[in-house]
């Protein structure tokens, strides 16, 4: 679900280039059209969650957006209730907004969750959701911050994806606050959940439901993103600063050391390299 999106895109053509057969579902493509579900979807063995409608800025003006993207996953998981293969059910959840602001960080997937905004609620209700079933295996994937090529500047969502905009226009970049955050390109994040399919077996063997933190484990400030940014484009870069939004976490940072055990994975890209990637090719020097 969500193939035509940030991350579902870039994950379609990470299937296809290993030779992995992939059907995708979108708002125009549903995964039960007239409400007959798709054969192909119960044929699958690995389901991947990534669609939604709310961002965090979103959820708190349009609660209706969180409560749709939890129906849908809810259609998802009532529809695949009569496989017998108990398929794996991957959820793209959020590890900057479902845990409690005051743990100790970097969080671990055993922190405790207390979610401080709509979208954090609305993603910890989707987990719950997936792991009240007894069909499926489930998955959760709790993503940092992730950007990359082709990600849309949605409002309250991708600082990244607005500072891209920002020095593409020539534009001064727009500094809320002065949080930090763990920022993970989404090729990383795509090798991730290639890993989740390659381990399967292992998944669906487990006796619990699975919980893995996807993220750089490296915080980034504003200002230090602001210095990447300049040393990417090669030049100075104007900048406006603000206050911290009602919405905004507070600095975040995950412990992915779990992912590294369960998926022999780990972050490849640095930041310095994926900033350089997406704007040496999209920067017109001065």
């Amino acid at each position: 679900m969500g193939a035509s999106g940030f991350i579902g895109s870039h994950l379609c053509r990470g299937l296809a280039s290993v030779g992995i057969r992939t059907f995708g579902f979108t708002r125009d493509k549903p995964f039960a059209p007239l409400g007959s579900v798709h054969r192909e979807l119960l044929k699958a063995e690995t389901i991947y969650y990534l669609a939604g409608s709310a961002t965090p800025a979103l959820a708190e003006e349009r609660p209706d957006l969180a409560k749709a993207d939890l129906w849908n996953l809810q259609m998802l998981l009532w529809s695949v209730r009569k496989t017998t293969h108990r398929p794996l059910v991957v959820l793209a959840s959020s590890g900057g907004t479902v845990y409690a602001p005051d743990a100790p960080q970097p969080f671990r997937e055993d922190a405790p969750t207390l979610p401080v905004s709509a979208y954090g609620a609305a993603k910890l209700a989707q987990e719950r959701a997936l792991t009240a079933v007894e069909w499926i295996t489930p998955v959760i994937i709790r993503f940092s911050n992730l950007y990359g090529p082709r990600q849309v500047p949605r409002r309250g969502c991708g600082v990244i994806a607005h500072w891209v905009k920002a020095v593409r226009e020539g534009a001064p970049l727009t500094l809320f606050g002065h949080s930090s955050r763990d920022y993970l390109h989404v090729e990383d994040a795509v090798e991730a959940l290639l890993a989740v399919h390659r381990r399967a077996a292992q998944l669906r063997a487990a006796r619990t439901p699975t919980t893995l933190n996807i993220g750089s484990g490296v915080p980034v400030g504003l200002n230090e993103l602001y210095r990447c940014f300049e040393l990417a484009a090669g030049h100075s870069i104007p900048v406006q600063r603000r206050p911290a939004r009602s919405f905004d976490r507070t600095d975040i940072c995950l412990d992915v050391t779990a992912a590294e055990k369960a998926l022999g994975w780990t972050p490849q890209i640095p930041l310095e390299v994926g900033l350089a990637r997406i704007l040496g090719t999209a920067v017109r020097q001065p």
